[in-house]
């Protein structure tokens, strides 16, 4: 019997069909760009995240791009720059905010998409680009310590601002000196510093006055910070020490020896002693890589979630990322859910974790 050639078309349609369902979705490079110049505090964490997040996401279309940058305004823009021509378009980014803000205009279109969980700078709150935040801005953050403060015992706060991220710091004192102002009658000592050069005799002095509690506005997790709270404790053992959501790191806890039991560390993120999401985490990071995470390994798991929620949707460029992101009221991650406004921003509770012995365990 004669086969007509015709008859073989439905059969190869059928196999092209069963190709293309099965051939694997081309990768999606992600560049994740971390400083590293922090005494090693920052850059092996973000990286570890990500291998942590591939690992169990073996058929995660995110192609990781490792990118160490030393956090320099002026040079920031150039490194993502080239970063971009590289054809990448998706980016998870932690630099402080004088570095987001010195590059900014690389996201104002649609060539590519950043997700930033460090820079919480007002300059970049309700701007339609292509940066998003995961995190919420100085303005919620310094609002949200203000209430705590003023719920603590006494009235006379020594607030230490540190001078090295102007973005961050000169906007959160300002919005935190004006809400506390707004709440109660407490008298503010208000002292700029630059916490990396922080010499302890030149502080003994001021110290030694009469306070009720210690705010050290400083962030990009500096060891220093640590060296602030023990000499603060030594002078007033009794009296809380406050510090940043960025100090939300082991090795600068670690450095405030006696004075960690005074520690208040507001977070956006709930301690690991009440959140088992968090704690799980915590304990597989420790297992895979043998040392405790820091505050922006969460960010890494939360953002490549994120990526790869709207990679699976079918929506791989900028433009339909951010639609994705923004169009749906809330998205689900592992670590708790993430709800963008119409401009990338995010609101959030903060948590004022007090037994820090505990969560270092």
């Amino acid at each position: 019997m004669k086969k007509h050639p015709w008859l073989l078309v439905p059969a190869f349609i059928a196999a092209a069909g069963l190709a293309w369902w099965l051939w694997p979705a081309p990768a999606i490079p992600v560049a994740i760009v971390a400083q590293t110049n922090l005494r090693g505090l920052l850059g092996s964490g973000e990286m570890h995240a990500a291998e942590l997040y591939l690992e169990a996401h073996p058929d995660s279309r995110i192609q990781l791009v490792p990118v160490h940058e030393d956090c320099n305004p002026e040079e920031t823009p150039g490194l993502l720059a080239e970063v971009l021509a590289r054809g990448v378009h998706f980016l998870l980014t932690f630099h402080p905010s004088k570095c987001a803000l010195a590059s900014r205009e690389l996201f104002a279109g649609d060539r590519a998409l950043v997700i930033n969980a460090a820079s919480t700078t007002p300059a970049l709150t309700g701007r339609d680009d292509f940066l998003l935040r995961i995190i919420p801005d100085a303005v919620q953050e310094q609002r949200a310590l203000a209430a705590f403060v003023n719920g603590l015992p006494g009235r006379r706060l020594l607030v230490l601002q540190d001078t090295s991220n102007p973005p961050y710091t000169d906007p959160a004192y300002a919005n935190f000196a004006a809400a506390l102002t707004d709440l109660g009658p407490w008298e503010i000592v208000h002292r700029k510093l630059l916490v990396a050069d922080f010499r302890p005799d030149d502080y003994r002095e001021l110290m030694a006055a009469d306070y009720d509690a210690l705010y050290i506005l400083a962030g990009t997790f500096q060891t220093a910070i640590g060296n602030i709270a023990q000499l603060f404790h030594y002078q007033h053992p009794d009296a809380p020490i406050l510090l940043t959501p960025w100090a939300r790191s082991p090795e600068i806890l670690e450095t405030t020896g006696a004075a960690l039991d005074r520690i208040i560390l507001p977070s956006p993120y709930p301690s690991r002693r009440q959140d088992s999401a968090i704690d799980d985490y915590a304990r597989r990071f420790h297992a895979r890589f043998g040392y405790e995470p820091h505050v922006l390994t969460l960010s890494v798991q939360i953002g490549l979630e994120l990526l790869d929620q709207a990679f699976a949707a079918g929506d791989d460029t900028p433009a339909a990322v951010k639609r994705y992101l923004l169009t749906r009221p809330s998205h689900q991650t592992s670590l708790g859910p993430i709800r963008f406004d119409a401009y990338g921003d995010v609101s959030g509770r903060y948590h004022f974790i007090q037994d820090l012995r505990q969560e270092l365990q």
